[in-house]
């Protein structure tokens, strides 16, 4: 997927197993658009936008996990985490107050509600425009001497 130009690559990792996508698709009844173009290139993304980090969007694996660790789908019937911002925040997808589409939640505070602040329609919508990222992205800038090229991490998750 091509990138808008205010997004630049921190990490990645392999890209997601197909027994791995298989699974998620069974979990979770509505994937945002874009999140599987992303993860059959590469999981474990982590992304800077215009110098400031960051947003990790997680692979399959990471996916059903943290849902199982922070309760998400189970507190929010139909969602799908499937991000954060290194702020104790989370991107899920679900239908929340502008319909179906991602929104910020606080993970001590699982709703789609009116503190859960719409992001954008989809990943891809995210990804391509920077809709959404002045909320997402909420860290100091990065100093441009500690931006390196992209890393490659294997990382435990897929």
């Amino acid at each position: 997927m091509e990138l808008s130009t205010a997004f630049q690559v921190y990490s990645y990792g392999p890209p997601a197993r197909p027994a791995d996508i298989a699974r998620l698709r069974q979990t979770y009844p509505a994937i945002p658009a874009g999140y599987l173009e992303v993860v059959g290139e590469t999981t474990n993304l982590v992304l800077l936008w215009n110098r400031h980090g960051e947003l990790r969007l997680w692979g399959p694996e990471q996916v059903m996990a943290m849902d199982q660790a922070y309760g998400v789908s189970a507190a929010i019937p139909g969602a799908m985490p499937y991000g954060d911002n290194g702020g104790g925040q989370l991107l899920v997808h679900g239908r929340g107050t502008a319909g179906l589409a991602t929104y910020l939640v606080e993970t001590g505070s699982l709703f789609l509600d009116e503190d859960a602040p719409f992001i954008a329609p989809s990943l891809e919508k995210l990804l391509r425009s920077g809709q959404g990222a002045d909320v997402v992205f909420q860290s100091d800038a990065v100093p441009e001497d500690e931006i390196n090229p992209p890393r490659f991490e294997e990382g435990q998750y897929r």
